[in-house]
């Protein structure tokens, strides 16, 4: 999208309002981003907020009737759309690169790039497992091991070989072997998920693998990750010896990635009221889970088509299908 801003001010026909402040470029430029919104069902209080631009402010410049010139805002419009568009080719649509997202991402790219240990920990229900399949699917040379109920070392070589494409030699030495073999020398990072299920064994393999192949591993897990791995001259000491990052324990979304997935789940809807938002907030108590598996699938199962989305519609479905206790509502922004 193009941001040039020579311009000379002119009152444009066809332009809503018709203001004289808008340039021939200024209507291009409130074209173009009117109907990236109204392809991708985005709503003008999303851009607001990602652009920085106060709502009201930006409602009367897409709808020409802002009596200076627009070209600053515009031009930091169509840079946020950019940006969008270009998170948008790749990954799930609809998936909510939040502050979770953020802080796993930086682990994972920096523990790939210093062939060391990382380790992730957080609360069930915040988004590990999601993040962990979308970084796998956005992000060439990523190995994601989901862990099975103490994965013994031959299954977790198994499925690392099957992930690479490559033929599973018999016997444990031989897989270990052949995975270093492959391995070595490459920009691999190897993601273990619920990483707290896996055997002491696989564990130790898994860490002796990064030794001798130098490559990354992180391990992703719940609190209970941490009281394996953390002890000081413990089970695991190598293991916690090697790891470069290790973030506190993630506990809960923030109430912007709340707001974030209930407006992109949400998006015909258009946009959603300051009440609807902290009704969604206060029933998730800081849950991805909660949030877009059980409260949202539910308003739309029980509640869009019949009834407009409200605070009260959103309580009433709660109870009456979830069987969620009302909690208390405030503004907790």
């Amino acid at each position: 999208m193009s941001t040039t801003t020579t311009e000379t001010q002119t009152a444009l026909p066809g332009m809503p309002g018709n203001m004289p402040a808008y340039t021939p470029q200024d209507v291009s430029k409130g074209e173009t981003v009117r109907k990236w919104l109204d392809d991708r069902k985005k709503s003008r209080a999303w851009l607001s907020k990602k652009a920085d631009i106060p709502s009201g402010t930006l409602s009367q410049i897409l709808s020409g009737k802002y009596v200076s010139s627009p070209t600053r805002q515009l031009n930091r419009m169509l840079e946020v759309l950019d940006v969008e568009g270009e998170r948008l080719k790749d990954g799930t649509p609809g998936y909510v690169r939040g502050s979770v997202h953020k802080l796993m991402g930086v682990v994972c790219d920096r523990t790939r790039k210093h062939q060391n240990f990382g380790v992730i920990t957080g609360y069930v229900g915040v988004g590990k497992s999601r993040f962990c399949t979308e970084y796998r699917e956005t992000n060439q040379m990523t190995l994601l091991v989901e862990v099975s109920p103490n994965m013994t070392p031959g299954v977790l070589m198994t499925e690392l070989l099957e992930q690479l494409n490559n033929a599973v030699p018999v016997g444990l030495d031989r897989k270990f072997r052949e995975l270093v073999r492959v391995l070595k020398g490459t920009n691999y990072l190897i993601v273990a998920d619920e990483a707290e299920k896996m055997s002491s064994s696989a564990l130790e393999h898994l860490r002796r693998l990064r030794d001798m192949a130098q490559v990354g591993v992180v391990l992703v897990g719940t609190e209970k990750l941490t009281s394996l791995i953390k002890p000081q001259h413990g089970q695991f000491d190598q293991v916690r010896s090697r790891v470069g990052m290790w973030p506190e324990t993630i506990q809960r979304i923030s109430r912007d990635d709340a707001d974030d997935m209930g407006r992109a789940a949400l998006a015909e809807v258009g946009d959603l009221a300051d009440d609807v938002l902290d009704t969604l907030w206060a029933y998730c108590d800081g849950s991805a889970r909660v949030l877009n598996e059980n409260l949202i699938p539910a308003i739309r199962d029980y509640g869009l088509g019949s009834l407009p989305l409200s605070s009260a519609m959103i309580e009433k479905i709660a109870a009456k299908v979830l069987f969620m206790t009302k909690p208390r509502v405030e503004g907790v922004k």
